[in-house]
């Protein structure tokens, strides 16, 4: 006896394959396509202070000479770069090189999540492109830009293998912390204009 085909439930799997109709993001593809849907968008304007929005893509907001992006997606660090990458060569995870940098950061982090997050969602680390490779004595950014600014405490810096997380909203905002690399975390990419 051949299984019996549901039309109902067949078009209901399709709209399930299919989230885009209710224009949510799908989880990152497996492949090293580019991504189809924009980062989570900002509450407000966010940290744009004059600039035109028009000049970064829709969802990313724009900060000194590039854009970021907030992705909620939980990966590793390695992983969180390789997703950052498939919006092209020069897109990374973020670094920050500045105050101002870090605050552009810390002000889409609290605009991105939901008015009704849960004090769990809020405590979370979000990866930026901070690390100390494997066999390496000293961190590097992402980019390949030089680490002249860090808001982290040096003896949090001499860990061996550990990438930096900067902690969203509890304790204090915008702090870097080192965890292990392979810890699944959101991610903020960057991207030059």
């Amino acid at each position: 006896m051949a299984p019996t085909w549901t039309p109902g439930l067949w078009l209901l799997g399709c709209l399930l394959l299919v989230p885009a109709l209710w224009g949510e993001c799908p989880a990152p593809p497996p492949s090293p396509t580019v991504p189809r849907c924009a980062p989570t968008a900002p509450r407000s304007p966010g940290p744009s202070a004059g600039r035109e929005l028009s000049d970064c893509t829709p969802g990313w907001v724009p900060v000194s000479g590039g854009c970021l992006g907030f992705f909620p997606w939980e990966l590793s660090w390695n992983r969180a770069e390789a997703f950052c990458r498939r919006f092209g060569s020069r897109t990374h995870l973020a670094s920050v090189h500045s105050e101002e940098e870090l605050q552009a950061v810390v002000d889409l982090l609290f605009s991105s999540r939901s008015s009704d997050a849960s004090e769990e969602e809020l405590d979370e680390e979000v990866w930026i492109g901070l690390h100390r490779p494997l066999r390496s004595r000293s961190w590097q950014w992402s980019d390949g830009t030089a680490v002249a600014y860090n808001s982290w405490h040096r003896a949090a810096l001499s860990r061996r293998r550990a990438c930096a997380a900067l902690q969203d909203a509890t304790g204090e905002p915008g702090t870097g912390v080192l965890i292990i690399c392979t810890h699944a975390h959101p991610q903020m990419c960057t991207h030059p204009q």
